[in-house]
């Protein structure tokens, strides 16, 4: 048998308690969730604790492992808020706190040592310098920045080695700077991403100005114009006319799966906690067939004959399902490209 793939994990998320059975009906391994205050996506929908505690037993009832995401950035005012209702939820069995804040998380450590620490994707960890740091503070397990490629994930995971757990999003929303590096929300919409109330302004649409505007200074890539956002296109871009410029494709990583498992991945996240039930169960069902061939194939002895466990997955009818389920203007990912204008939505997405 195959120890590295033995260990494979789905996580999948959990903005309400509908969401949760949703996930774990459709064959999650963990789910996570989030309270209305320090959580990465404050307007999800589980801001009550008795729903939070009601989804926690839930999971644990069924043998899956339940981490509660505790990863905005915390001004000092709010320290001692922390605890207040913590206490409650850890006594009913999380595994897990998803933190940001090294601060919170050094205070979590001593609060509830018994509770691991997962480095959220929101620290924008892109190197095996700054695992090894997290990891001699006590974390367990690292949600990688979701702008590296597949090489640069292998290399890291060369370097780290298996003292610490590796974590990815394999689908869902993505963000158009490094995940919290972005002041957009607070400049524009008054609310900051870095406290979980990002307002989506990359998601507006913004009209593009060509070099002979007049109200366009040509010296400047980008120049706020009359009460509405103007934008230059630089030498090679697109000059259509593309209102949503800033607004990426959500990911997409079916066919990443197998690459992601070799370069060393455990942890195979799902985006959406401000999604419905039905998205929630349906690309956790397309990634638990995906994940089960895998596991089922890497564990199979060299003579061993397949029986025909597992139907031969149909990537393009399920990428398919996938789009109608749910995308802003297609699917991308940079696991196996860089950059570039097709990884942006530019169009308003066709309605089904």
């Amino acid at each position: 048998m195959n120890k590295h793939t033995d260990k494979l994990e789905l996580l999948s998320p959990a903005g309400s308690f509908e969401c949760a059975k949703a996930a774990i009906d459709a064959g999650a391994d963990a789910i996570y969730m989030g309270g209305a205050k320090f959580s990465a996506r404050a307007f999800a929908k589980s801001a009550e604790e008795n729903s939070i505690i009601d989804a926690i037993k839930l999971a644990k009832s069924n043998g899956k492992r339940f981490y509660l995401t505790i990863n905005t950035l915390f001004k000092q005012r709010e320290l001692k808020e922390i605890f207040l209702f913590l206490d409650s939820i850890v006594c009913a069995g999380i595994d897990a706190f998803i933190v940001q804040d090294l601060g919170v998380a050094m205070l979590l450590k001593n609060k509830y040592p018994k509770v691991e620490l997962h480095a959220s994707t929101q620290m924008t960890i892109t190197s095996s310098k700054a695992i090894n740091l997290v990891k001699s503070l006590g974390f367990t397990q690292v949600v990688l920045a979701r702008e590296l490629s597949i090489k640069e994930i292998k290399a890291i995971k060369k370097e780290v080695g298996n003292d610490i757990k590796l974590e990815t999003f394999i689908h869902g929303s993505m963000c158009y700077c490094y995940s919290c590096a972005c002041l957009m929300s607070s400049f524009i919409g008054g609310e900051s991403g870095n406290r979980g109330r990002c307002k989506g302004p990359c998601r507006l649409p913004y009209s593009i100005a060509s070099r002979s505007d007049k109200m366009v200074d040509p010296t400047s890539h980008t120049k706020h114009c009359r009460g509405r956002h103007s934008v230059v296109p630089r030498a090679g871009d697109f000059q259509e006319p593309a209102p949503y410029i800033l607004s990426m494709k959500d990911m997409c990583a079916i066919n990443s799966l197998s690459g992601l498992v070799n370069a060393g991945i455990t942890s195979f996240k799902i985006e959406g906690r401000m999604r419905q039930a039905d998205y929630v169960y349906g690309t956790t069902k397309t990634y638990r067939k995906y994940l089960d061939e895998i596991i089922l194939s890497k564990n199979c002895e060299p003579n061993e004959t397949r029986r025909g466990e597992l139907r031969e997955p149909d990537i393009k009818k399920d990428e398919k399902y996938l789009l109608e389920l749910y995308n802003k203007g297609g699917f991308t990912n940079y696991y196996d490209k860089h950059n570039g204008t097709t990884m942006i939505q530019r169009y308003e997405r066709n309605k089904k």
